[in-house]
């Protein structure tokens, strides 16, 4: 799937409210999220538009898929992002001090029409000032399940 361009007046996939333009968007281009949060909600989007670079770039050093082909890895991620939709994302808690952070989130993800939907533990980390994808743990919560084909790259 190649990037899917969306129009900066368009509403975030993140789900913040904000138009794209005054929220992820920014960030696909290259500035830094200031917190872990916005990093995840800038991941969500990502996987939502197909910007598998941005994916594979927000991922911290130390997170398994870093062991991959860089190659093998965006493909991956490319094939991910093309196979399901991502139509809403809520942040149900978030906690950090100083360069880690974690964030709980409820991830609605359909996969060729099955409900994929996860809620997530996510970790991150701040180096250099720019916060990373650290990794996560899946929650079992009504309504919310594990998937078993959304397994690179994470969110």
């Amino acid at each position: 799937m190649a990037r899917r361009e969306l129009a900066p007046s368009s509403p975030c996939p993140c789900c913040s409210g904000a138009t794209y333009g005054a929220c992820c968007r920014r960030y696909h281009a290259g500035a830094e999220p200031e917190t872990a949060t916005r990093l995840m909600r800038s991941r969500y989007a990502a996987f939502a538009l197909g910007d598998a670079p941005y994916i594979v770039r927000t991922l911290d050093d130390g997170h398994p898929d870093r062991a991959m082909d860089q190659g093998a890895l965006l493909a991956a991620v490319r094939d991910t992002c093309s196979r399901c939709k991502f139509p809403g994302l809520r942040v149900l808690d978030e906690d950090g001090a100083g360069d880690t952070a974690r964030v709980l989130f409820h991830a609605r993800v359909f996969e060729k029409g099955k409900d994929r939907s996860f809620v997530e533990l996510s970790d991150f980390r701040r180096r250099d000032g720019a916060w990373r994808y650290v990794g996560g743990e899946m929650r079992d919560t009504p309504g919310a399940r594990v998937p078993e084909t959304l397994t690179i790259a994470g969110f």
